[in-house]
């Protein structure tokens, strides 16, 4: 598994850059999909902001896997000009970072109403994000997220199959939230998956290290691996307790987010066999 390559999903966390650095190392990560720091998310930080960024990661000889952004993730209602030009911004941030891929959503789709009715406002919104992202040199990576246009497998692949520029990101949870089985939504998808969002969940819903839950990573994983995928974007963000006395009932949850960071880690990297 030595060719596999492990990163840190970012999210939309503001946190210490150097925080995330150090716990990257210390896990023995290849790098950050990097979705924010102290300077705020990724799509609004400034220049300056983006180079001093570039020179830590530099100095610590991290990889960017892509910049995690909440573009997209507006109601398919609201104003899109706005989702313009944050994304303008961020491909100028790609520049600095040296950053190729860009994770975008699909639009929150109105309660109760049909997302079909919606498919073509949906996939001309994103063709013209993704005629943006290519004159930079940049591809954008789907994320299937929950509520969105491109919530489930099919629509997903509708996008993707529309905008062949596109790359797919796989998040096995999101799958489970909207009651597709995650092998299934796998056969729809394969061909189109960049990196795999490495998450899971217990069966009443709440995240646990990958393979403790059903989210199916184990098989997941091999036929990612299988098909020549080697990217994997570990989601830290399991369970902190409020309070180091709270009695423990979860064997789940963490004193701290370093600790559940690491458990985050080490769950995947059993899987893969690799040990810390």
């Amino acid at each position: 598994m030595s060719s596999v390559k492990l990163f840190s999903h970012g999210g939309e966390l503001r946190v210490e850059l150097g925080d995330q650095i150090e716990a990257v190392r210390r896990n023995g990560l290849s790098g950050i999909e990097l979705g924010g720091t102290e300077f705020g998310p990724i799509s609004d930080i400034s220049f300056v902001a983006a180079c001093l960024i570039r020179k830590k990661l530099n100095d610590s000889k991290l990889q960017v896997l892509s910049l995690a952004t909440t573009i997209g993730r507006i109601g398919i209602k609201d104003d899109f000009e706005a989702q313009i030009e944050k994304l303008k911004n961020t491909l100028e941030v790609c520049k600095v970072l040296g950053a190729d891929k860009v994770r975008v959503s699909s639009f929150y789709i109105p309660g109760f109403e049909n997302p079909s009715d919606y498919k073509g406002l949906v996939i001309d919104r994103i063709s013209r994000m993704n005629e943006l992202a290519g004159a930079h040199g940049v591809t954008l990576c789907l994320e299937n997220k929950a509520g969105c246009y491109g919530g489930t497998a099919g629509r997903c692949h509708e996008i993707l199959t529309a905008l062949p520029e596109m790359v797919g990101v796989f998040n096995p949870v999101e799958f489970i939230k909207v009651g597709e089985n995650v092998m299934d939504a796998w056969d729809i998808l394969r061909s189109r998956i960049a990196y795999v969002h490495v998450s899971d969940i217990s069966e009443d819903g709440s995240p646990v290290p990958a393979g403790n839950g059903v989210a199916q990573i184990r098989e997941l994983t091999r036929k990612f691996i299988e098909k020549g995928g080697r990217n994997f974007s570990i989601d830290p963000r399991l369970t902190v307790r409020r309070s180091n006395k709270q009695v423990v009932e979860d064997k789940f949850s963490y004193k701290n987010a370093d600790e559940a960071f690491d458990a985050a880690c080490g769950g995947f990297k059993t899987i893969i066999g690799i040990r810390n």
